[in-house]
């Protein structure tokens, strides 16, 4: 009979031999040496496996971690535990805390439950995130490849080598002195403090089975009871801070929330202090339970692994040795998400400009556009300049020869590399989901879902009203930490969940719940503005250790072949013999089955925030973004460096990178704010008092607070409005005929009536109110004409053009689209379907024959009523690809499949910034903003097709689909966008 594995991983709560986590911060040379024999022979696991392909993942998935229990683990000691190179009972003794909670918390450290979750959660904000100095990597790297004199030209906001700069970043206490992160005592000490109040009963520690998912906090009577625990706590920290800071906006605030806390205001909508304490108790509780299930999984995981191996060499050595050889031949993939890169720019800057090829006119539009800035300034409609004077100089020096960047060696090498060696696998047209705002299009990159429908991310943009239950949601803030609970709750996939049976990790992005190791993205965003390379550094020191450990592995499983070959040869004439190679054997499978966990993840998701983080405040083509000292080189430095680890692992050709952006950002010359553009003046002129709720901040502003359990309601309210980014505002009305709950349609806006007693019989035409008093500024408005889903919609464009009022629609039914102008007969404009890109090279006379082609079947000859005439989505794709707009079409088309993507959409023209103070912006339909990066690389890659016109979304099951060799289908699985592996061509 055959032996099932499944039954080899049945996991108990006493495991035998629990993992150590302080094996985890020892250094990489003192586990090697005490680890495997080096002393192998040749690489036998090298040797290409003969017969039929062999998926040793497969194996894994299926065979070795399909039954494990996830129980707790609980069988250890707990003073090996170290934090900060001490143990953790010393450690604690270290803190300044109250008398009675430190004897409380050293008496409970025997309670391996409550001692390993604390450890745990210490370990993650000391450990993990110190031991580095506080240094800017790239900034030193630019020394050594750059004169001074030149580095001296490309100083800008962002960058100084004045040698009386001061450091800006944090000052290190005496516990963490020069590690990169002040952590310091009085902090940590609070966390002691809220965490031992959190579980100073056992009634939260955690038992025997790991749950599967958080709970949050609730209005249950018990978490009540913990919040008003919590908030005292937290109103002492915050009074004690504010006694440190001078006057202004930010004591101002904190000041809010310490009244907050008074015993009148404790049933205020919306209270600020239970708000922060709320956010507190979930983000502490959950990042306790996230550690712990990384450590107790990891033990499980071991242990089945050991099993497997050891049953699997006692029934069947050659499949182990098949397996073996499997795992040192297996693939690797590697996701990178970058926010605001942008494809045409990046190509522009790095691609193939010699005399040779086609003109690129990209850099000179973008000059000239900043040039003539004047032309976006309206005549009638009051706008602002943003603050901050955008420093040009390398645009300027771009768009005049001099110097090219094409010549500068140390400008962007790892991209000219891309486009030198893999131009045909980066995306033409990268397309980036409307509205282009990165919450919409993080998670779609980071998982493969849509927004919409069974397993898609629920998540329409930066902002919305959730009419179901009556909540505002807005992501910057404290309701950023709802995000990985949207998300749950709408059963989306991530990569971690799917490869949950692999070692995967995690550096600086969300969604990470099942991920074996992670670096919190809220903390790297949190630290890393003011401490450059915070967060890839630390990701770039764990890659660098497991690439230690990966060269070990592989020579430790071809020497485990080999014993395991010697062993076979062993005649059973000399049992004794046998018993003894056989005890060793085991042996040594037990320490690779610990050790491999150490080794390179099959898996790692890189997110770096920072290209439009800064592109916001300095302007997208500013120097703080494109000089050679600019965020754009210094994400070119960490890919070299994040590459050269899988290099010195010995896996770069067994290894897919992929890396996509969420959106790109166009310049703001002019802003406005449509709130007073238009409704101020609309009250004035009709003599009504509007109740509008405004539930975002403006574009520069600081964040919004919101009561996860006690939120304002958005009932009795006229408008809900919201703006993103500064390329879109969004407005949510409420006078639906068939209720509150619905979002009015076209009809309906025209005869809007306020809730204003006064007016009740007076209509209002709101679509014509807003295109008529933004007619300069808006480039277009999107309004649903029907209800819309994934299987259908109709929407209306409503815009001005030389003063004169245009509408058009877009009809979806299914994959087909009928895109029509509802005031002429002509060809529709507001797409700019007829024109072409500015930043991009010219059309070929074949591509200009097939634009023709494509305008004639999709709109000249399409028949509103048969269905059949109209262009699908492929073909839409194709046709606005040769546009200003890449896939215009098809994504507004799709604006509404999710019922909570507002009202009414409003989208500024180029130029202009909508609700911002800030002269970077995006959310808008300008091909800057549309066009995202998108490309594939690495010796798997062969020589496929051109990638043309591909969505953001498809990275994730692209590299998916290669680490396991698993078909994606788009609408099953939770998959929202298909794989374009086969166009990579991918190398056996």
């Amino acid at each position: 009979m055959k032996f099932d594995y499944r039954h080899n991983v049945e996991l108990t709560h006493a495991s035998k031999n629990p993992r150590k986590p302080y094996l985890r911060m020892l250094s990489a040379a003192l586990m090697s040496s005490c680890m495997f024999n080096t002393s192998a022979q040749a690489d036998i696991g090298s040797t290409p496996v003969v017969g039929a392909f062999y998926n040793s993942t497969q194996i894994i998935k299926e065979k070795i971690y399909s039954g494990i229990n996830k129980t707790a683990v609980t069988t250890r000691d707990a003073t090996l535990f170290t934090i900060g190179g001490i143990t953790l009972d010393a450690y604690i003794l270290t803190l300044p805390l109250d008398a009675k909670v430190k004897a409380r918390v050293i008496g409970r450290l025997t309670n391996p439950l409550y001692s390993i979750q604390l450890g745990h959660f210490l370990y993650m904000f000391y450990d993990r995130y110190t031991g580095l100095e506080n240094t800017d990597m790239f900034k030193d790297y630019l020394q050594t490849v750059y004169t001074e004199q030149a580095l001296k030209q490309y100083e800008h906001s962002l960058l100084s080598y004045e040698k009386s700069a001061l450091n800006s970043t944090a000052t290190a206490d005496n516990t963490a002195k020069n590690t990169g992160l002040s952590f310091n005592n009085q902090f940590i000490a609070s966390m002691v403090t809220i965490y031992d109040t959190l579980f100073n009963n056992d009634e939260w520690l955690l038992g025997n089975n790991l749950p599967e998912h958080y709970t949050y906090l609730t209005k249950s009577p018990d978490d009540l009871t913990v919040i008003n625990t919590i908030q005292a706590l937290v109103i002492e920290l915050m009074t004690q801070y504010s006694q440190s800071i001078e006057d202004g906006e930010i004591k101002a605030a904190i000041m809010a929330i310490i009244d907050d806390a008074k015993p009148e205001n404790a049933h205020k909508p919306n209270n600020k202090a239970q708000a922060i304490t709320i956010t507190l108790v979930d983000f502490v509780r959950l990042n306790v339970l996230k550690g712990y299930r990384q450590y107790s999984l990891e033990q499980h995981r071991i242990d089945a692994f050991s099993r497997w191996m050891e049953n699997t060499f006692n029934q069947s050595p050659s499949e182990l040795i098949q397996f073996l050889q499997g795992q040192n031949n297996k693939r690797y993939g590697v996701q990178i998400t970058v926010d605001g890169l942008q494809q045409g720019m990046i190509n522009a800057l790095a691609g193939n400009n010699s005399p040779t090829q086609p003109y690129n006119p990209f850099i000179d539009h973008a000059y000239a556009t900043h040039l003539n800035a004047i032309q976006y300034q309206p005549k009638h409609e009051e706008t602002i300049q943003p603050e901050h004077q955008q420093q040009l100089d390398y645009l300027t020096s771009l768009a005049t020869n001099n110097p090219s960047s094409a010549n500068d060696a140390h400008y962007l090498p790892f991209f000219k590399y891309l486009y030198q060696n893999y131009s045909r696998s980066i995306a033409e047209v990268g397309i980036s989901s409307t509205p282009t705002i990165s919450v919409r299009n993080l998670p779609i990159i980071m998982t493969g879902a849509n927004v919409a429908g069974n397993g898609g991310t629920g998540i329409p943009n930066f902002h919305f009203v959730d009419r179901e239950i009556d909540r505002a949601y807005y992501f910057f803030g404290n309701d950023a930490l709802q995000l990985d609970r949207l998300i749950e709750d709408n059963h989306v996939q991530t990569m971690f969940d799917r490869l949950n049976y692999l070692k995967t990790l995690n550096c600086n992005a969300q969604y990470d719940w099942n991920a074996q190791v992670s670096y919190d993205g809220l903390i790297n965003l949190g630290i890393g503005e003011t401490i450059r390379d915070f967060g890839e550094q630390r990701c770039l020191r764990e890659l660098t250790n497991r690439a230690e450990v990966e060269k070990e592995l592989k020579v430790a499983r071809s020497a485990l072949i080999k014993q395991i070959n010697n062993y076979q040869d062993i005649s059973l004439w000399t049992p004794l013999t046998r018993i003894t190679k056989k005890k060793y054997i085991h042996e040594q499978i037990a320490q690779l089955a610990q050790r491999d966990e150490q080794g390179m993840p099959d898996y790692t998701l890189i997110y770096n925030p920072w290209p439009d983080h800064f592109a916001h405040f300095t302007g997208p083509f500013s120097d703080e973004v494109i000089a050679p000292t600019g965020e754009l080189n210094r994400l070119d430095y960490w890919l070299t460096q994040f590459t050269q680890t899988y290099k010195d692992a010995g896996i770069y050709d067994q290894t897919l990178w992929g890396m996509a952006g969420d959106h790109g950002l166009t310049p703001v010359f002019y802003a406005l704010n449509p709130e007073k553009q238009v409704l101020e003046q609309l009250e004035k002129d009709y003599g009504i008092t509007l109740k509008i709720e405004k539930i975002s901040s403006d574009e520069g502003e600081g964040p919004k607070i919101t009561n996860a359990l006690n939120y304002p309601s958005n009932k009795g309210i006229d408008i809900v409005v919201a703006s993103t980014a500064g390329g879109n505002f969004m407005m949510d009305f409420f006078n639906s005929a068939q209720g509150w709950s619905f979002q009015p349609h076209y009809n309906e806006l025209t005869q809007w009536r306020p809730l204003d007693s006064t007016v009740k019989n007076k209509s209002i035409d709101m679509i014509s109110e807003i295109s008529n008093r933004l007619s300069e500024t808006l480039d277009y408005l999107v309004v649903r004409e029907s209800n819309c889903n994934l299987t259908r919609c109709t929407i209306r464009l409503v815009s001005h053009r030389d003063g004169i009022r245009i509408d058009e629609s877009i009809q979806r039914e299914g994959e087909r689209a009928f895109y029509s102008s509802l005031t002429t007969s002509n060809i529709p404009q507001l797409l700019d379907i007829e024109s072409t890109n500015p930043y991009s090279q010219a059309l070929t006379p074949q591509e200009h024959y097939e634009k023709q082609k494509l305008i004639k079947m999709c709109i000249t000859d399409a028949q509103e009523n048969d269905i059949d005439t109209w262009c699908n989505q492929k073909q839409w794709r194709q046709l606005t690809s040769m546009t200003p707009r890449p896939d215009s079409v098809n994504q507004l088309a799709h604006l509404y499949d999710e019922d909570r993507a507002g009202t009414i959409n409003l989208f500024p023209k180029e130029g202009i910034g909508y609700n911002t103070i800030v002269p970077g912006r995006h959310a808008g339909e300008h091909y800057l903003e549309k066009d995202a990066f998108i490309g594939f690389w690495g010796t798997p890659v062969g020589n496929g097709e051109q990638l043309k016109s591909v969505a953001n979304g498809s990275l994730a099951p692209t590299i998916y689909q290669y680490i396991t060799r698993e078909s994606v289908v788009v609408g099953e699985n939770g998959w929202g966008f298909p794989s374009v592996l086969p166009e990579l061509a991918i190398k056996p």
